[in-house]
């Protein structure tokens, strides 16, 4: 999915580069706070960050391919949620990725009602299967 995403963000145009966040929270990577099942603190990092060029302004993008079938999949997204709406203005886009059968599908965390769906979700493969994703 990672491969994937990669070549359809590179493809966009105005991109000038992109960054593979570390797959542990670390000093060089972009961590996200969330609480996992039991109520404890943890931190996800997103896979991919994009830079793009838009009118001479560089802007920032999140892009996370992200499984459907992990524990912790909610949790994250709804870490993600709460992320973009802390600080979702300063960012282009911040989208989580799934596959759902032969289809590649987008939550955009920057919409407000993808946002609620998400924190009152319990399964995220419905979430991307619903109508509150697209396809990518």
């Amino acid at each position: 999915w990672e491969r994937s995403a990669l070549e359809t963000e590179l493809a966009r145009k105005g991109v000038v580069a992109w960054y593979r966040n570390p797959s542990r929270a670390s000093y060089d990577a972009l961590a996200v706070a969330y609480k996992d099942s039991a109520g404890v603190d943890r931190q996800m990092v997103p896979d991919l960050i994009f830079f793009s060029d838009h009118d001479g302004e560089i802007k920032v993008s999140i892009v996370d391919p992200h499984r459907t079938d992990y524990t912790d999949a909610i949790p994250k997204l709804q870490g993600l949620a709460r992320f973009t709406a802390l600080y979702g203005d300063e960012y282009h886009r911040i989208e989580s990725l799934a596959k759902v059968g032969d289809q590649m599908r987008v939550l955009d965390m920057k919409k407000p009602s993808v946002r609620d769906a998400v924190n009152a979700a319990t399964d995220a493969e419905t979430l991307f299967k619903s109508p509150i994703a697209s396809n990518y």
